[in-house]
């Protein structure tokens, strides 16, 4: 069982919780809602959508929270900087929980970033997605400008595959500034490391990653498998249940590795996905029972689940 001699930081981000020894507290989960092709998303360049189907995938996901004790963060997705903008406040008015700003376009989260960053309600929430190896200095400039503390550090890069090499991505290399020094320019504190999934297979390479950062630097590590989970054409073909069976086994792995969060991707699969992450997260708490470590919410799921 990973027991980390390093200090362990543990982030409060508007009442989630996300860090700290494996299975000390409940795994964040991070579902997409808006993102391209959703079918609620009527135009998704000015950012019209079906209210009322959004309202209900909050809902759902309030309601497995609840019922699990896994916390969750909102990655909110946009294509333009007026659909990233409404699509924020209407998360702003129907839940309460911390969100990603993101997009594909850094020029996006800018924007957005620039017309929502003075509502300091919206600065107590928003997380921004993601610092990577392509930041510029415009960027950082935007992220200081808004005041927000926390960001996700994205430590992935196709020529840094290896665990070390996606490390020193955040270190840097002498040459280049690393992504951690980047990221404080920009007045970021709480770092939320991501060293990224390039497919199935190599998400054991991404979980070696995560290990590394939690022991060398105490900052919560997490991932992404969804887009890896949902590009495995040769398992999607077989369906209901296998596909399900598979892809909870990829979102799972990570955490016995030490991941504190996971971007589990649409949110349509959250019902699978909270119980099969409460599950392992309920064993490994189970575990702390022989290393001493505690629980670090009473809504823990093995205090829930079972």
């Amino acid at each position: 069982m990973l027991n980390y001699t390093s200090e362990q930081h543990v982030y409060d981000i508007n009442g989630v919780k996300v860090g700290g020894q494996p299975g000390q507290y409940p795994t964040v989960l991070i579902g997409s809602i808006f993102y391209r092709g959703h079918k609620i998303v009527q135009d998704g360049m000015k950012g019209i959508f079906n209210e009322d189907a959004a309202k209900a995938l909050l809902d759902q996901e309030a309601e497995l929270s609840a019922e699990t004790g896994n916390p969750f963060i909102l990655d909110v997705l946009g294509e333009s900087v007026e659909a990233l903008t409404r699509y924020v406040e209407f998360v702003m008015k129907n839940s309460k929980a911390p969100f990603l700003l993101d997009s594909i376009s850094p020029a996006v989260r800018m924007g957005a970033l620039k017309e929502l960053g003075n509502d300091p309600e919206v600065r107590k929430r928003l997380i921004y997605n993601s610092i990577d190896e392509h930041y510029s200095e415009e960027e950082l400039a935007a992220i200081k400008e808004s005041g927000i503390k926390t960001a996700v550090i994205l430590a992935f890069s196709n020529k840094a595959l290896k665990p070390k090499a996606r490390i020193k991505l955040l270190t840097g290399d002498g040459e280049k500034e690393g992504l951690i020094d980047a990221a404080k320019r920009a007045g970021i504190e709480q770092f939320l490391v991501d060293p990224g999934v390039l497919d199935v297979p190599s998400a054991s390479w991404t979980s070696e990653a995560i290990n590394v950062v939690n022991q060398e630097f105490g900052y919560p590590g997490g991932c992404a498998p969804s887009n890896a989970v949902y590009l495995w054409k040769k398992m999607r073909s077989k369906g209901t249940p296998f596909f399900e069976v598979a892809g909870a086994a990829v979102f799972t792995y990570p955490v016995t590795q030490g991941a504190s969060f996971i971007l589990y991707g649409p949110m349509v699969n959250a019902p699978w996905v909270y119980r099969a992450v409460a599950t392992t997260d309920a064993m490994m708490a189970y575990n702390n029972k022989l290393t001493g470590v505690k629980f670090g919410s009473p809504e823990h799921p093995l205090l829930k689940i079972f």
